[in-house]
C-alpha cells in the first residue's frame, strides 16, 4: 500500500487541498436554511442584532447573513452599528440580506444602509454559499466617511455614455 505525499510538486493525481469552510454569522436565519447551510459553511447563529454584534468580537466571520423575513428594523439597527466607523467590531464585513418579500424601495433602503447583496427567497444553500464565497474573495470597494464605512455605491461618471441623463436628481 502506497502513501500519498505532498512533498513533490509534480504529482498531478493528488486531489487539491480543500480550503477551510467559509465562516458565516447568521442573524434570525430559519431552521431549515440553517441546517442546509451547516453542510457548506462554518456557522454561528444569533437571534438579535445585539447578539450578532457581540458574536463578531469572538467569531471571525467572513460574511454576515441576515434574514429580514417581515421587518427590516433589526437589520437596519445592526447595519447602523456595523457600518459606523467608531462602533463597528468588523469593518468591511460583507453582509447578505435574505428577503421573503421584496419591493424596489425595500431593497434600495437596505443597499443604502450598507448591505452588500440582497437575495430573494426561496434560495438554495449552494447559491448562498457561492455568493458568500464570492463576496469574501472579491470584497467591494469600501468607503470611509465620518458617519459611514462600508460598500462604495457611488455612481462613477461614464464619459463613454452618450444617452440621456435620467438620474439627474441622484
Amino acid at each position: 500500500m502506497s502513501e500519498l505525499s505532498n512533498t513533490s510538486s509534480d504529482q498531478t493525481s493528488e486531489a487539491p487541498l480543500r480550503a477551510a469552510p467559509l465562516k458565516a454569522l447568521l442573524l434570525r436565519v430559519g431552521t431549515n436554511e440553517r441546517i442546509a447551510l451547516e453542510s457548506v459553511l462554518a456557522i454561528k447563529t444569533t437571534q438579535s442584532a445585539e447578539a450578532a454584534l457581540t458574536a463578531l468580537h469572538e467569531f471571525p466571520a467572513d460574511v454576515l447573513v441576515a434574514d429580514t423575513s417581515t421587518s427590516d428594523y433589526e437589520t437596519m439597527a445592526l447595519l447602523q452599528r456595523l457600518r459606523s466607523p467608531t462602533a463597528s467590531p468588523r469593518k468591511g464585513l460583507a453582509v447578505i440580506c435574505l428577503l421573503a418579500e421584496s419591493s424596489p424601495e425595500r431593497i434600495r433602503g437596505l443597499v443604502k444602509a450598507g448591505v452588500d447583496h440582497v437575495m430573494i427567497k426561496p434560495i438554495s444553500a449552494t447559491a448562498l454559499s457561492d455568493l458568500a464565497q464570492h463576496l469574501a474573495e472579491n470584497p467591494m470597494t469600501q468607503i470611509t466617511v465620518p458617519q459611514y464605512i462600508g460598500p462604495d455605491r457611488r455612481r462613477l461618471p461614464d464619459d463613454a455614455y452618450t444617452g440621456p441623463q435620467r438620474r439627474g436628481s441622484e
